[in-house]
């Protein structure tokens, strides 16, 4: 499908520099960029936008479904050329990250494998959609416990 198409699709007008963007985005080979990232590769590519405008159209294409946001504790937002859900493994040593795109199983087994490797050392951090109001799936973030607990209904480990 044509990137104005997709972005029609998406609910969001298709401007000239919209689509030049995206194709710049889909093209690169770095797909977790930061703002800083976008700005050089449009500067690069002689596609004139200010920073501000620039965030508003990253953030845009993101509310939109067309980049992905990269799970982060960082205060800046990484975009993900990769709109698709998939996990992450990022190394803290060289800020290195890694898309995975496996099988809930592989996942499991690299976790395991991990957490033999570097015991007491790796976080996980999961990044859990919203779901709709009323919904069966939602996470009761009022729990006494302060944390996370099963919602109604699922199948997740205590």
């Amino acid at each position: 499908m044509a990137l104005r198409e997709e972005l029609q699709r998406a609910g969001l007008p298709a401007p000239r520099a919209l689509v030049r963007l995206l194709a710049l985005l889909r093209d690169s080979p770095e797909t977790h960029l930061r703002l800083a990232d976008v700005m050089r590769l449009a500067a690069q590519n002689e596609l004139p936008t200010g920073q501000l405008g620039l965030a508003r159209q990253l953030e845009s294409l993101a509310d939109h479904g067309l980049l992905g946001r990269l799970p982060t504790t960082e205060a800046e937002a990484v975009f993900d050329t990769v709109p698709e859900a998939h996990a992450h493994l990022i190394y803290e040593e060289d800020a290195q990250v890694v898309d995975l795109h496996v099988s809930p199983e592989t996942l499991l087994a690299i976790l395991r494998h991990a957490l033999a490797a570097w015991p007491g050392e790796v976080a996980v951090l999961a990044r859990l959609p919203a779901r709709a109001a009323g919904s069966d799936a939602s996470v009761d973030r009022t729990a006494a416990d302060g944390g996370f607990h099963r919602p109604s209904g699922q199948g997740f480990p205590r």
